[in-house]
């Protein structure tokens, strides 16, 4: 007979829960900040039950981040809008009208001259804004191309247009499959965003942004796979798994340093308080050498030894990272 439990008692239990979690929580992240490597050698040694999974704190952290990161941090089309909407580039884009309105009053050849000169300097200043917001602003707005995407000087305006296109090529000449599936993509592209270049940009970099995370995750294995390959000799002392248990750590410290960093960073834009700058940029320069000081404390290596291994595992890294970019710019391409 089951008996039924008060709500109490629930709440209890519920509330016993969270502490018992925050509790493992803290002690954990006392150790993976302040003893780069520590925690990964205790879940070697089998001491697991006083601090939290490792994929466990990894899921956790890494959707606080992220979730924090893409709401306050990185917010895509920041830098167009301050352009937009700066006055130094109103102000210019104004006198190259009255400097435009001018040149059709004066006859003079050399004053003409002068004022075409003045004109060409100040567009000079505008060669940093898109092609789109200089026509808007100085009366070019009607040479905006209908598409978002041009591959070729003529894009075909439908997928039928462009496959009766290919059927009247020789067959030499006919695109092969793979650029057949782009031109699919792009056409479909156009018809979707109808010449928005802004609304395009926008959904692929939230499309392209919700895959970084995926990425993160993705990199972690392989990454794992060089270390081992950086330790091979020691193969029957540190097995694959570990590899991985040491990079989930390093990178579960990285997203938590970022955060930290970014607060203060913030709290120095807004404050303009010289400490936080200070603080912030020495939060950064451990964030670069925490693999090294987990690397170090773990593999128990010499300092010289596990040096050139850490920055091999950063050029290792930095390769798979470009290849994964690749990857998935062209998912997100696929996807939007």
């Amino acid at each position: 007979m089951e008996v039924e439990e008060s709500f109490w008692s629930l709440a209890t239990h519920l509330i016993y829960d969270i502490m018992h979690f925050d509790s493992k929580f803290f002690d954990t992240l006392k150790f993976l900040l302040l003893k780069p490597g520590f925690l990964s050698k205790e879940y070697l040694r089998g001491r697991r039950a006083s601090y939290l999974h490792p994929i466990r704190m990894y899921v956790f952290t890494s959707a606080i981040f992220f979730i924090i990161f893409f709401t306050f941090i990185s917010k895509p089309g920041d830098l167009e809008k301050g352009i937009k909407t700066d006055k130094g580039k109103t102000v210019i884009n104004n006198q190259i009208l009255s400097l435009q309105d001018s040149l059709k009053k004066v006859k003079d050849t050399v004053q003409r001259k002068q004022i075409e000169n003045e004109i060409k300097g100040l567009k000079v200043g505008l060669s940093y804004i898109p092609a789109s917001e200089v026509g808007d602003s100085v009366g070019h707005s009607d040479n905006k191309s209908k598409n978002v995407l041009n591959l070729r000087d003529s894009m075909p305006s439908s997928i039928k247009e462009y496959d009766s296109l290919q059927r009247k090529l020789p067959e030499t000449e006919r695109d092969a499959w793979l650029m057949r599936r782009v031109m699919y993509r792009v056409i479909t592209i156009n018809q979707k965003y109808k010449g928005d270049d802004e609304r395009f940009k926008e959904d692929f970099a939230e499309k392209f942004k919700h895959s970084i995370p995926q990425m993160m995750f993705i990199s972690l294995p392989i990454v794992a796979l060089a270390l081992q390959l950086l330790y091979i000799r020691r193969r029957k002392q540190f097995f694959y798994v570990d590899h991985v248990i040491l990079l989930i750590h390093v990178y579960i410290a990285v997203f938590i340093s970022l955060l930290i960093y970014y607060s203060f960073s913030a709290l120095h834009d807004v404050t303009h308080f010289g400490l936080f700058s200070w603080i912030a940029t020495l939060i950064g320069i451990y964030i670069f050498l925490y693999c090294f000081l987990a690397m170090y404390n773990f593999y128990k290596q010499r300092i010289f030894k596990t040096f050139v291994k850490y920055f091999i595992l950063l050029f290792v890294a930095s390769i798979l990272t470009g290849i994964l970019l690749v990857i998935f710019v062209i998912t997100s391409f696929f996807q939007i």
